[in-house]
């Protein structure tokens, strides 16, 4: 894959993850948490463990690992033989510094210290590849001067919270999730995460739309290019990555202007041609539905007001308090 296309991958598969939460495990306790509406994204900044979705087998973890588990799946975290003792996180949480809510196993001992992101499952970038996950992704990391960095520079904000700690450590933890899906889409093995561009057929059609998004590109031109009758790549397509071909043009796309409007002074109307859209005025509504902004509104607070749907963000606390 050249280093163009992967570029642009990434920047279709840029993820909206947020800090949720941080567990405090202590030794032999462990975790459990019911269905989220999001994908969870763990950071072990200490200590080990087994992390089990759905009353699976335990699959271990270790310092360092990154353990994404899929949306709508319950999961339980810590000891994975016999436990002292089990929790389920919304019975042992508080609200801590700035807000960030604590689950304790145990006594609070951090033995094991997780600190916590969700990715909504609605914008898990174009691509979907993490929302195609059916089981956990334990990611050990190795042994890197920019993810031991981030790691040490988390534990050191979540251990001693101040001005900033969700900011800077919510910024860590999408540069340690970046570094991570580029190496899943630069490594040649089987990969969970690239499961869905196995298909070369899919990956032809996908690679035209994210090296070409201006491009008049329409179900049957996608399948020509897939080499494949419109019905099947539709329903191929479809299955695989769970939304419309149309659809993944139009995530694209405006995916592509997000992340114009934040890095270039272009202005909107350049934008909206350059990524296919012929009416600045149909471009700004396709914008203003996909993430709750103007264009311009967007570009001037640098997408940080970007909106979350309430489905996810209600999913962070136990109704007890998120009032």
């Amino acid at each position: 894959m050249s280093r163009d296309v992967l570029d642009r991958l990434l920047i279709t598969l840029a993820v909206r993850l947020h800090i949720s939460s941080v567990c405090r495990i202590q030794r032999g306790w462990r975790l459990a948490f019911g269905p989220f509406e999001a994908i969870t994204v763990h950071y072990v900044l200490n200590g080990s463990g087994g992390v089990r979705i759905d009353g699976g087998a335990w699959v271990p973890f270790y310092a360092g690992s990154v353990i994404i588990v899929p949306a709508r799946r319950p999961h339980a975290i810590g000891e994975p033989n016999t436990p002292v003792g089990e929790v389920r996180g919304e019975e042992r949480c508080a609200v801590q510094h700035e807000g960030l809510v604590t689950f304790t196993g145990g006594d609070g001992s951090s033995d094991t210290l997780l600190v916590c992101g969700m990715i909504p499952a609605t914008y898990d970038g174009a691509l979907g590849l993490l929302a195609a996950l059916q089981g956990p992704l334990i990611e050990n990391l190795p042994a890197d001067r920019s993810f031991d960095n981030a790691f040490a520079l988390m534990r050191a904000e979540i251990e001693r919270p101040t001005v900033g700690t969700q900011a800077l450590t919510e910024a860590l933890m999408k540069q340690c999730l970046v570094l991570l899906l580029r190496r899943h889409l630069m490594s040649d093995d089987t990969s969970p995460v690239t499961a869905s561009l196995r298909d070369p057929r899919l990956t032809r059609a996908v690679l035209a739309v994210v090296e070409r998004p201006a491009n008049p590109h329409t179900v049957e031109s996608l399948a020509r290019v897939a080499g494949m009758s419109r019905a099947a790549f539709a329903e191929r397509f479809s299955q695989t990555f769970r939304q419309t071909p149309i659809d993944f043009v139009g995530k694209v796309r405006l995916r592509l202007a997000a992340q114009l409007l934040t890095t270039t002074d272009l202005p909107v109307g350049i934008i909206a041609t350059s990524i296919g859209y012929a009416s600045r005025s149909y471009f700004s509504r396709a914008f203003r539905a996909a993430y709750g902004l103007e264009p311009k509104r967007y570009r001037e607070v640098g997408g940080q007001e970007e909106r979350e749907p309430e489905s996810v963000r209600d999913t962070l606390l136990p109704e007890t308090l998120s009032s």
